[in-house]
Order: C-alpha cells, then sequence, then structure tokens
C-alpha cells in the first residue's frame, strides 16, 4: 500500500501530528496508549515497508522497556506492594502500571515523531510557518540552507588547502594549529560575504514590505478541508472527554479508571479514527486509484 496520506496538504498533516503526539504525552488512559501505538506501527509499515517499520519499532521499544524497568525500580509509591527488594524498598503494582504507561507514551511519541519527519520535510514547515511568521520563516529556511552549505564550503577550502600543503595532516603540531585557523578564517569571510549578499538580494526582493506575497508549491483542495474538518471533530470530541474526564486515570497511591460510559466509548471511537486518519487516507485513496474506472 502506498502512503497517499503524504500528498496531502502540509496544513492538515501538522494538525495530524501536533494533535497525536499531544493526546499521546498527556492521555494515560490505556485505550489511548494502546490504540496509538498500533496506529503508529501500522503508518510506519504503510510508509517504508514491514522490515524497516520494524527495526524502528525495535529501537523505540527499547526505549520503552528501558523506562518500564527504570521505574519501578527508582519509585516506590502505591498502596498495592508486590514483593520488597533486598535494601527493603517496596515492588508496588501501582509504580509497574505507571512504568508502562510511560514506556508505551514514549515508545508511540517515537513512533509517530519518525512518521513526522518522513513527511514533514523543511519545504512543507516553512509553508506552515511562511504566512504568520515570514522572519522566522526566513530564519528558518537560511538555517536549513546553510548547514549542508557549510559542509561544502569546508570540504572545498580544505581541498584547496591540500592541494598547496597546508592542510591539517601536514607538517607539525604549531604548523596544523596555523593551517586550521587559516582553514577558519577563510571559512568565516567567505560566511560573512555570503550573509550580506544575502540581506542585499533580501532587500532587493522587498522581504519585509507590507503585502508582499510569497510562493508556494502547495494549495487546499476539497479532500484537504475534508480532512481538517475530521481532524477537528476527533480533536474536539477528545479535548472535550478529556475534560469531562473520561480519559481519567489515576495510578497513585491505587490504580482507578473511569467509568465505561456512552460518550466515553464516543470519545474513544473518534481517539481510533483520529490515530488511524493516515491509515484511513491511505486505504481509500488506494480504492479510488485502483477502482476509478
Amino acid at each position: 500500500m502506498n502512503d497517499f496520506f503524504k500528498d496531502y496538504n502540509p496544513w492538515g498533516q501538522g494538525v495530524f501530528f501536533l494533535g497525536i503526539v499531544a493526546f499521546t504525552m498527556f492521555l494515560r488512559h490505556p485505550v489511548v496508549q494502546v490504540f496509538s501505538l498500533l496506529g503508529a506501527l501500522v503508518y510506519n509499515w504503510i510508509q517504508v515497508g514491514l522490515g524497516r517499520s520494524l527495526k524502528t519499532f525495535c529501537m523505540a521499544l527499547g526505549s520503552g522497556v528501558f523506562i518500564s524497568i527504570l521505574n519501578p525500580l527508582l519509585v516506590h509509591q502505591g498502596a498495592t506492594i508486590l514483593a520488597y527488594f533486598p535494601n527493603g524498598n517496596p515492588l508496588t503494582l501501582e509504580s509497574i502500571f505507571f512504568g508502562l504507561s510511560a514506556g508505551a507514551m514514549f515508545t508511540s511519541t517515537i513512533l509517530w515523531l519518525s512518521c513526522h519527519n518522513r513527511i514533514m520535510t523543511s519545504d512543507r514547515i516553512l509553508y506552515l510557518s511562511a504566512g504568520v511568521f515570514p522572519s522566522l520563516s526566513l530564519i528558518l529556511s537560511m538555517v536549513l540552507r546553510f548547514v549542508p552549505l557549510y559542509k561544502e564550503r569546508i570540504k572545498t577550502i580544505y581541498a584547496c588547502r591540500l592541494g598547496i600543503g597546508e592542510d591539517l595532516s601536514q607538517g607539525n603540531l604549531w604548523r596544523r594549529f596555523k593551517n586550521a585557523l587559516k582553514i577558519f578564517s577563510i571559512f568565516v569571510t567567505w560566511s560573512l560575504e555570503a550573509s550580506i549578499e544575502t540581506a542585499d538580494s533580501m532587500k532587493a526582493r522587498g522581504h519585509g514590505l507590507p503585502g508582499r506575497t510569497h510562493f508556494a508549491l502547495f494549495k487546499m483542495e476539497r479532500r484537504d478541508w475534508v480532512l481538517l474538518g475530521l481532524l477537528a471533530f476527533c480533536a474536539s470530541t477528545c479535548i472535550l472527554a478529556a475534560y469531562r474526564r473520561k480519559f481519567k486515570l489515576v495510578i497513585y497511591p491505587m490504580v482507578k479508571i473511569a467509568k465505561l460510559t456512552s460518550f466515553s466509548i464516543f470519545a474513544f471511537g473518534a481517539f481510533i479514527l483520529f490515530a488511524f486518519m493516515p491509515v484511513f487516507v491511505s486505504l481509500l485513496e488506494e480504492y479510488r486509484w485502483k477502482y476509478s474506472k
């Protein structure tokens, strides 16, 4: 199955990833944690295939297992004592439950962030921030551009100095130090000169003037508005359920979970739809692609 969610407008993608990471981190209910983890696993599988998704899952699971084991060893709160450590500290059921919850949260968050990094590229992030924070967007674009650019400049300078025998691998220690200072001086001078040229270019193009437009590769289509509407509906339902304590989970001093009601079932369904939204979008687009004729 192809990942058709990556072809949608960045606004829908940004709202989804912001919401799913926030819900995963702040809603500790077992239903939320389980389906958030399942949604992240399935979407990773759609994005990169079974092999790479399992590799990513194992890496994320390592952090989750470490936290799950570490919490009962360090935290001894809770009313249900299962055993005692050799130093006399108790092992409680509540600390184990909290460790499992925290481990699942960390694992799900890492998986969702890996999905985010594959979709939300620099051009999409700049598209989201250009209309609201144009100056910040310019700085961000320059930073993202200068990181690989500076690496190439360092390689170019080093190759030139190597050709004339004044690099870091020739001569005694003092001569290598002087060569390193020369390379650094050339790099700083080149970078400052390029920064002045960039500033003059942006001023000539009218950056910062009122009414200036900016070019974007993306545009909002009907499917993007539908996606935003569904995400807004599911997110508002989950927020309302959290406000009404339908996702309530108390671990210390004893594990207490909110009672199951018709509204909480509806809220769980809304969260499942939210967590599996990229999967449902890919399934729908796959069906439309195969059976459009």
